[in-house]
């Protein structure tokens, strides 16, 4: 179990009675919970619209790296899981452009048949090495 000077909770009233931090850290590594496209309140962001869900999720992703002094290029892994494979090969140049300016991880995508929120099309668990 993490240490609790070494986790990050994002949405306390969420994660906590769940029992779960957004972030756990391990010595230099960063394990993100898995992210979906919700505000504070947990309203999906952008229902129906894959790419839209991809952006809201990388701005939370790199705006969580950022407090630890880490961005996208500091990722070495994720795993995205989607409501729909096919939208997520279309909305794909949503998430690549993320990954323009650094190499992108290694990357597994999983098909299941439901998530957290309803109306969450994607989610995306991540792995990053501080710097």
């Amino acid at each position: 179990m993490a240490k609790a000077n070494q986790i990050l909770h994002m949405n306390e009233a969420v994660e906590k009675p769940l029992g779960f931090a957004a972030v756990a850290q391990s010595g230099n590594m960063l394990y993100l919970s898995g992210i979906i496209a919700a505000d504070e309140t947990m309203k999906v962001v952008a229902p129906g619209d894959m790419a839209g869900q991809i952006t809201q999720i990388y701005n939370q992703m790199e705006a969580t790296l950022g407090m630890y002094g880490a961005d996208l290029s500091h990722v070495v892994n994720e795993i995205i899981f989607v409501t729909d494979l096919q939208a997520l090969l279309g909305a794909g140049d949503a998430r690549t452009k993320r990954y323009a300016k650094c190499a992108p991880p290694a990357c597994t995508a999983v098909q299941v048949s439901g998530l957290f929120l309803p109306e969450a099309m994607i989610e995306i668990h991540a792995v990053a090495e501080m710097p």
